[in-house]
């Protein structure tokens, strides 16, 4: 029988002989004491009864449901949980429209009706209606409590009032296969309250099974590029690729690479359905390895450069294969660099330093977004008397150089630009000086350049800069064999649509 010892504090007096030969005044003392089957009885009732309340939920009706999500390294992917809102809107005593055209969907509708959470570990409510995307949903750690995105966030419930489903996704690489993890979304009106439990399941992705059916070799010349643009890949027959598949729409295909391995890569880690491959021309991932990125628009297999790794005269073979049930049409497609050809021709002239006055304006926003761009294509032309892509070439290699302010400012040892927004272009302060990102960065400045396109713009940071409207005045200086194109730019950013009202 189990036994527990019961301590008394109280003194002991040494001394076997008068120890057990105590007078009454020691028949109280308490010694070990074993509990007897009645008292285990009610000890384990009283535990089931604090594990059943830590265990219950809070709700007048509860739904049940699973979403089996195939991991993913580098995705947010999951699966839509199709919910029985008619069931939540009988019990709130509305109507399913009700239910959803109002906060459900971010909107007010008269009906306040509000999603929360219950916590996983206590069963506690938590009021906050979102943390994620959508008006109603969270971000759900390991054991089913609300987090915020992170490194403790495991997935993810979005609600879509349009479908009347929760969209269960991941974070990247943070579930293991088999993993279990199961939450509380929970909707309350009025004096009633559903509770929605979902346990997702993560599952690994099972390996290709298919057989190639079909191999189509094709080649791709095309001139180097900074840009991410993608080019059509000639010689694709979208028809045959079907037929050979057996199916009758790209719908119904999957995309694949070859690994290293010989095995399929099947996530994909370019927009979707493409993957990016490293320069021996196996699966791999954005990146200084990176060589090319495949694409499908319905009809075209495209093909896009990592920018500076493509250079002329470079090749690279790579596997972009279809695949449908058990088959599979391969593309073995080979990508040739050639020199770009220049369809301009050089200015005539001397060249000559320029001086500019320019304006940017844009309404402050919280989404990083940029102005109209400024085209200086033509201003930078004849100062330099280069085409397009020789001031594209010198200002990607170097040659060229755009300094904030004046010339050779903040400069690094070897006397390049130190480029704080995307190259080349600056995070700037309120006075218009150059600055890191962070507390002093109030908007970006960035020359936009590609073989064909030199245009500035700009975008505030959405935190740092006024709501109400700021404005930043700078130079910005393109410098190259003692010529100068000097822009005084002015950046004004208006008043938030909201602030205006």
């Amino acid at each position: 029988m189990k036994k527990l010892s019961y301590i008394l504090s109280g003194l002991l007096m040494l001394g076997s002989t008068a120890f057990l030969s105590s007078c009454d005044d020691n028949t109280d003392f308490w010694g070990p004491h074993t509990l007897t089957d009645a008292e285990i009885a009610e000890i384990a009732r009283q535990d089931s009864i604090r594990e059943a309340q830590r265990n219950s939920i809070n709700a007048d009706l509860i739904l049940e449901y699973t979403a089996e999500i195939t991991i993913s390294a580098t995705a947010y992917d999951g699966v839509s949980v199709p919910i029985d809102v008619n069931a939540i809107a009988n019990l709130f005593g509305i109507t399913t429209e009700q239910l959803l055209t109002g906060p459900l969907a971010g909107e007010e509708n008269g009906f306040d009706v509000k999603g929360f959470a219950i916590e996983g570990t206590t069963h506690a409510d938590n009021g906050t209606s979102t943390n994620s995307g959508a008006a109603w949903g969270h971000w759900w750690d390991a054991n089913g409590d609300v987090k915020n995105w992170g490194d403790e966030a495991m997935v993810f419930a979005e609600f879509d009032p349009e479908s009347g489903s929760f969209y269960v996704g991941q974070y990247p690489g943070h579930l293991y296969e088999g993993q279990t993890i199961k939450f509380i979304e929970a909707v309350k009106y009025q004096d009633k309250r559903a509770a929605i439990v979902i346990t997702a399941i993560a599952k690994a992705r099972e390996a290709v099974q298919a057989s190639v059916v079909a191999t189509n070799t094709l080649t791709l010349e095309t001139a180097p590029n900074d840009t991410y643009a993608a080019v059509p890949v000639p010689g694709f027959d979208a028809a045959a690729t079907l037929s050979a598949l057996g199916v009758g729409s790209f719908d119904e295909v999957a995309w694949i690479a070859t690994n290293a391995d010989g095995s399929y890569a099947q996530e994909y880690s370019a927009d979707a359905p493409g993957f990016w491959y490293d320069k021996e021309g196996f699966a791999g991932s954005w990146g200084d390895n990176a060589s090319v990125y495949t694409a499908f628009d319905g009809e075209n297999i495209l093909i896009g450069q990592m920018p500076g790794q493509m250079t002329a005269g470079s090749t690279v073979t790579i596997s972009y294969g279809a695949m449908a049930g058990n088959k599979i049409v391969m593309n073995e497609i080979t990508v040739i660099i050639t020199a770009y050809e220049d369809p301009e021709t050089t200015p005539e002239g001397e060249p000559a330093s320029i001086e500019k006055d320019i304006t940017l304006t844009k309404a402050f926003d919280a989404e990083w977004g940029a102005t109209d761009e400024f085209d200086v294509k033509e201003d930078l032309r004849q100062a330099f008397k280069m085409t397009t892509y020789q001031i594209f070439s010198a200002l990607k290699s170097g040659e060229m150089k755009m300094w904030c302010g004046e010339i050779g400012a903040d400069a690094d040892d070897e006397g390049n630009a130190q480029y704080t927004a995307d190259a080349p272009g600056y995070w700037l302060g309120a006075e218009g000086q150059r600055v890191t990102w962070g507390e002093e960065a109030i908007v970006y400045l960035n020359l936009g350049i590609s073989e064909e396109s030199l245009a500035f713009y700009s975008g505030n940071h959405p935190e740092n800069c006024s709501p109400t409207g700021q404005t930043i005045k700078t130079k910005m200086i393109l410098e190259k064999d003692g010529i100068t194109a000097t822009f005084n730019v002015t950046i004004d950013i208006t008043a938030a649509a909201a602030a205006r009202r």
